[in-house]
Formats: C-alpha cells, structure tokens, sequence
C-alpha cells in the first residue's frame, strides 16, 4: 500500500493529477484497505478434524487449519481416515465444497467400532 501512495504522491509532485484528484484516490485506497480487512474476518473460520480411537475423549488426531487453506485441505487429512470416510459414503470433494460454502458447525461425524472422525468449522 505504501508504493501506491507514494505513486499517488508523485503523480501530484509532476502535475499529473490535482491536489484534490490526489486526496481522492488516497481516500479510495484507504476504504479499499479496510474493504479487505472486512473480508479477512470473514475468513477467521477454523476448519477442525478430530480422530478418536479405542473409545477415547481424548483426540489421537486433533488438525486445526484456516479455512481459507482448504485448497491444500486434502494433504492434511491422514490416509487412515480418508479411507474411513471413503468407505462410509462421503466425497473428500464434496466436503470441501460444503467448507467453502460458508457452513459451520459439524460436517462430517463417523462412528464405527469404538472410533469417531468428526470435521466441522467453527
């Protein structure tokens, strides 16, 4: 952002733009800074995975990422529980869409023989 001001400020400095041309688009840039950090809250979900086993409260798998990383969100997940969640119905891809939409709370909950995944977004 500081190149572009100082862009800003060196078009004025050669007459290439008005004082108040220049006051305008110091402005217009400073509204599109805080435009973005709307958005970066926006993006403040956590998508979180949890593997239980052996009937365990405690998590042997505890994965917490960004939302916003969800692009990589496959290399995350451990072969184990892919193959878990592919032998119960669920599309890896599809998951990620429903991650992407925007959703919250739980996505995914398996239960089989004492062990649990569960993917949601908080």
């Amino acid at each position: 952002m500081q190149e572009e001001k100082l862009g800003i400020l060196k078009m004025l400095e050669a007459k290439k733009i008005t004082a108040e041309e220049a006051a305008q688009l110091l402005e217009a840039l400073e509204h599109g800074k805080k435009s973005e950090e709307v958005k970066s809250d926006k993006k403040g979900k956590i998508l979180k995975i949890r593997v239980y086993e052996d009937d365990l409260t405690k998590p042997k798998v505890n994965i917490n990422i960004p939302v916003s990383w969800t692009k990589l969100f496959g290399h995350f997940i451990p072969q184990n529980v892919e193959e878990k969640l592919e032998t119960k119905g669920y599309d890896i891809g599809k998951i990620i869409d429903e991650i992407n939409s925007g959703q919250t709370g739980k996505i995914v909950e398996i239960e089989d023989k004492g062990n649990k995944v569960e993917i949601y977004v908080e």
